[in-house]
């Protein structure tokens, strides 16, 4: 069928218009997914950190998973490789307290440390030398300087 010239102008304004969507929408999405990227990223290194805190003090990858809400297996080995990359991250040696570096500090984690087998996490920092309470279970660091290990974490962080 032959179009008119003032049909054939419409039709491709048709078009034009179409391509000038598909090629914005796509541009909308790729920000939109980089900012939603950007803004859940310290929840995703969050829950690194939990992860891989839980594998530390001995919780069957299982039970993660299953708190994480999958069932798949993989889900869980991933989120370790990944975070054992980017989490540099340092124990002692009867694995009862862990630090690893975070974006605003220190997250100090106890597990069964001392009389009453306190078990928490903490963000600290280091302010002349003495471990300072951010956030978190605010029970962590009166705990490290009842046991005496406040030294040996200050020096690991350092």
């Amino acid at each position: 069928m032959k179009l008119s010239p003032q049909a054939k102008t419409a039709l491709d304004k048709v078009v034009n218009a179409t391509r000038a969507y598909k090629v914005a929408k796509e541009g909308f999405e790729l920000e939109l997914q980089r900012e939603l990227d950007e803004k859940l990223s310290s929840y995703v290194s969050d829950r690194n950190m939990a992860v891989v805190l839980a594998d530390k003090a001995g919780v069957p990858r299982t039970q993660i998973g299953r708190a994480m809400g999958t069932t798949n297996y993989r889900t869980v080995q991933e989120i370790l490789e990944i975070a054992s990359d980017s989490i540099p991250m340092t124990e002692s040696a009867d694995k009862n307290w862990w630090v690893a570096e975070v974006e605003n500090g220190y997250q100090l984690t106890i597990n069964e440390l001392g009389a009453g087998a306190v078990s928490g996490t903490a963000t600290v920092r280091l302010v002349d030398g003495e471990l300072e309470f951010i956030d978190g279970d605010p029970f962590v660091v009166p705990q490290v300087y009842r046991n005496n290990i406040s030294t040996e974490i200050v020096l690991a962080i350092s």
